[in-house]
């Protein structure tokens, strides 16, 4: 077992770590809270570990759709956010039309439609 000072020591990091900015609240420091709040200090550490895990597991499942997406898309024609030019779709997903000419507009926005009705007919 750690000893108490130890403890104390990773404690006042760990509610540094949680508060960041913010004063940490004032508690009575003797060996009972800090027991309490270095074990909630484990389950903390823990519980990030694993949301961290899920979230790289997300983004691994994310890659792995996109890219059976990507193959579908190939496939059988339909529409994929790939197949039009990276800067056409901002971060909202909306089109953003004022990069382009009234021509590559129009082409564009041909192809969306040709993409969409493809995929449409095949259902």
């Amino acid at each position: 077992m750690e000893p108490l000072e130890e403890r104390e020591t990773q404690v006042a990091a760990w509610l540094k770590k949680i508060f960041g900015d913010h004063p940490i609240p004032q508690y009575e420091v003797n060996p009972r809270t800090t027991e309490i709040l270095h074990h909630l200090s484990e389950r903390n550490r823990v519980r990030d570990r694993d949301v961290y895990l899920v979230v790289e597991d997300l983004k691994q499942k994310a890659s792995e759709y996109e890219s059976e997406g990507a193959t579908f898309s190939q496939r059988h024609g339909c529409f994929s956010v790939s197949s039009v030019p990276g800067s056409t779709i901002g971060e909202t997903g909306k089109i953003k039309a004022t990069d382009y000419t009234f021509e590559e507009k129009i082409g564009i926005l041909f192809r969306l439609n040709a993409e969409s009705i493809s995929c449409s007919s095949e259902n």
